[in-house]
């Protein structure tokens, strides 16, 4: 009879070649940045917390773009008011850390202690030790992905280090899934969500190296389809998790993105009979 450690062990190893990950990393401690993609009732948070490979903060993007804006005025409004150059401290040496957190506490404001805890780490850590961040948005136009991106470069993160993860769920599956939620968002909203974001996805295909200009990291589609798409199963120590799973990767970290004459007929096919009829994905 096998250990019961070797069944855990086997049932790890089958998880993790599940898993989405990102720079061929199953869970990176710092440093990575996920925006999770898709339209209302997609299925984004089920990904993320089954599939994705990465454990972090879920930020709101309008809070991250404040914070980022608070960032790139701080050094200067902090140095003019105490006399004190944050770019010349050593994060290395505890009393300069002590230093930071305190200013930032000071400027920040922050009612909420978790988020105030988050954004001292996020500013004062050097860019190989930042917390990971989670972005779950609909992506429905490019500006939106160029505000996300600038705001977390700023803030210091690798543009190797950011990812785009699409969820692609069949657009009826998710009316049906958003009128069971107890708050549902229009029909017709949803359906533009979901229409916007299959023309971003396909403006970053079409854009080829200029993609570089807003992120460098890993690409995916993953397709959400339940009984299709995916087949959740008990795990022997209880909970559940993911045995099958079927995700595409159009681009990888630091590598140009797959033209869409690349990608095979099957995937494009099937994209096209999800998303609304916006985009020729086929």
């Amino acid at each position: 009879m096998r250990r019961f450690t070797h069944f855990l062990q086997e049932e790890y190893e089958e998880l993790v070649e599940k898993l989405i990950t990102f720079g061929n990393r199953a869970y990176p401690k710092f440093g990575t940045v996920v925006i999770m993609a898709g339209g209302a009732g997609s299925g984004k948070g089920f990904v993320k917390d089954k599939l994705v490979g990465v454990e972090g903060f879920t930020f709101d993007v309008d809070a991250i773009k404040t914070l980022a804006l608070k960032a790139d005025g701080l050094n200067a409004k902090v140095k003019q008011e105490l006399g004190t150059d944050l770019s010349k401290l050593n994060l290395k040496n505890p009393d300069d850390v002590a230093t930071v957190h305190e200013i930032i506490g000071d400027y920040l404001k922050i009612d909420d202690k978790r988020l105030e805890a988050m954004y001292r780490s996020i500013i004062s850590s050097s860019p190989d030790r930042k917390p990971n961040m989670i972005f779950d948005v609909t992506l429905k136009n490019l500006g939106k992905l160029d505000k996300l991106t600038r705001a977390v470069k700023k803030l210091g993160y690798d543009s190797n280090n950011i990812h785009i993860v699409w969820v692609v769920n069949d657009i009826e599956v998710a009316i049906d899934q958003n009128a069971k939620r107890s708050r549902t968002v229009p029909v017709e909203i949803l359906v533009n969500t979901h229409r916007g974001v299959s023309q971003t996805m396909m403006d970053i295909i079409q854009m080829g190296k200029k993609i570089k200009t807003y992120l460098d990291g890993d690409i995916v589609f993953a397709f959400n389809k339940v009984g299709v798409d995916s087949e959740l199963v008990k795990s022997e120590r209880g909970g559940s998790y993911i045995k099958d799973a079927n995700y595409f990767f159009v681009k990888k970290a630091g590598k140009d993105v797959m033209p869409l004459d690349m990608i095979s007929r099957d995937i494009r096919a099937k994209i096209g009979k999800y998303v609304p009829k916006n985009v020729d994905w086929t």
